[in-house]
């Protein structure tokens, strides 16, 4: 008895850390993977020992804080406007077909096939073609980006609509709902955490297919920048549009993780990112 009496009164290792406890750590995963991260950069410099092959964090930032008055700020509104022109053409695209496809069985025996058939060709594949349509100029990455951003809203649509309870359509239908309602009303709420899922997913390819765009098919943008760079081998200021190119990236993704958390709090998943 006085074993069994023991063993409940001692705290578990979460209990022990307490609330406050768990949130000191989560706002310190960011801070300390950036510190290994740049332990191991200065490292591998210091072993490498040519700064210009690997420049050192130091040289780097110092030509990150140089570009910020430089030429910085214009590609990185190049670079967005080419991702928002791009991505809500891709998404929207990809969610009207879902939807459409979803409802008309018809549709989806038409246009599934096609999409599983496109969906893993690489949007990269695509460049020379987009060069040869476009020239070089932004509207190469637009068309890569819309490409790359159609297929996962459009799958995880289709997923999140197939899911639905059948019950709950059958009951709003038997209140008199029109298909429009039922839609608006059972049919997308329901499916809501798989569109965000894939609005996700689809950002960060889109964001990917846009720098690999920028590289060789537009005449501005991050991407753009980097090739240039490279020309120079100028490779402190390439790294440092890299390490741009992951902080926005970073950004994009931990706003949309949010939101997706506080339009679905009713999900356990977002309840778990939203105390992230």
């Amino acid at each position: 008895m006085a074993n069994a009496t023991h063993t409940t009164a001692a705290p578990s290792v979460g209990a022990s850390i307490g609330a406050t406890g768990w949130r000191l750590l989560r706002a310190l995963e960011v801070p300390l993977a950036l510190a290994v991260v740049l332990l191991l950069w200065q490292a591998a410099s210091a072993v490498v020992g040519n700064s210009t092959l690997l420049p050192s964090p130091v040289r780097v930032f110092a030509a990150w804080a140089a570009l910020l008055h430089a030429d910085l700020r214009e590609d990185v509104l190049a670079s967005l406007l080419h991702l928002g022109i791009g991505y809500a053409l891709g998404a929207g695209t990809g969610l009207l077909l879902a939807i459409v496809a979803a409802r008309f069985v018809v549709v989806e025996s038409i246009v599934d096939p096609l999409v599983e058939l496109l969906r893993p060709i690489s949007a990269i594949a695509w460049i020379p073609l987009a060069i040869l349509m476009f020239g070089i100029s932004g509207k190469v990455p637009v068309f890569l980006i819309f490409y790359a951003s159609l297929f996962p809203i459009f799958v995880n649509t289709v997923a999140g609509v197939k899911q639905v309870d059948a019950q709950l359509v059958r009951a709003a239908q038997m209140l008199g709902a029109s298909p429009r309602l039922v839609l608006t009303r059972v049919v997308m709420p329901s499916s809501l955490p798989f569109v965000l899922a894939g609005a996700r997913l689809s950002l960060g390819v889109a964001w990917m297919a846009m720098v690999a765009a920028e590289l060789t098919g537009a005449d501005a943008g991050l991407g753009w920048r980097l090739f240039w760079y490279q020309e120079f081998f100028a490779m402190d200021k390439v790294m440092a549009v890299i390490l741009t190119i992951g902080v926005l990236g970073y950004l994009f993704d931990t706003l949309l993780r949010k939101l997706q958390a506080r339009i679905t709090r009713w999900s356990p998943d977002s309840a778990i990112d939203e105390a992230r």
